[in-house]
């Protein structure tokens, strides 16, 4: 979670920059350097479905934030990404953080499945944690703009309800006096990193 609030300030700070310039060199850096503000969707993992605010103070410079949702849960994204070129077709650096808040992961499993019974203490309360890098391809120049990104990640959270589900699997069919108490295990995880998506800049 640092490392989304850490992205955030530099979001605000860095979207802040350009309205303390005067207007005529804000009026010449949007001539010369394109669109500054657009909105991007895209797909991947760990990152699930994002829909985001972009902005580029300077064409170089990316910065988005936006809102996702995993197949379980909601989660919000911020991002940095550097453009090195302003060609048609541009390899780029981007990092991103975001979070996964905690939602019951059963109901996604039953439709999956097809069995409505189903039901885990461990997909009571799923959510995660995220940071990526990743390097990736561009094209378009301007207004609409298609990428595909990949790269590392590392995925943090914790099972909840362990003893919960310990303790029903040792009474399952039986009759059990054996109480099992343990804490929730965090757990961290790295992983391949991938996105695809579009951009489509407005002003």
């Amino acid at each position: 979670m640092r490392c989304l609030v850490g992205l955030l300030v530099l979001t605000g700070t860095a979207a802040a920059g350009p309205i303390a310039t005067t207007a005529s060199v804000s009026s010449a850096a949007h001539t010369s350097e394109g669109p500054t503000l657009g909105v991007m969707a895209d797909v991947g993992l760990p990152d699930g479905a994002t829909a985001s605010v972009v902005v580029r103070p300077v064409r170089p410079l990316r910065l988005e934030l936006g809102a996702a949702h995993d197949g379980v849960g909601p989660g919000v994204r911020a991002g940095v990404s550097w453009i090195p070129f302003g060609t048609w077709i541009t390899p780029t650096l981007g990092i991103s953080c975001g979070r996964f808040f905690e939602s019951d992961a059963n109901k996604l499993v039953r439709t999956l499945s097809g069995d409505t019974t189903f039901s885990s203490p461990l997909l009571d309360k799923v959510g995660y944690d995220f940071a990526s890098a990743r390097v990736g391809l561009e094209l378009g120049r301007k207004h609409v703009t298609f990428f595909i990104h990949a790269g590392a990640s590392v995925v943090t959270g914790t099972v909840h309800n362990v003893d919960m589900a310990t303790q029903s699997g040792m009474s399952s069919g039986t009759t059990s006096t054996v109480t099992v108490s343990t804490t929730d295990p965090h757990v961290r995880l790295f992983s391949v990193s991938a996105t695809v998506g579009f951009i489509v800049y407005l002003f």
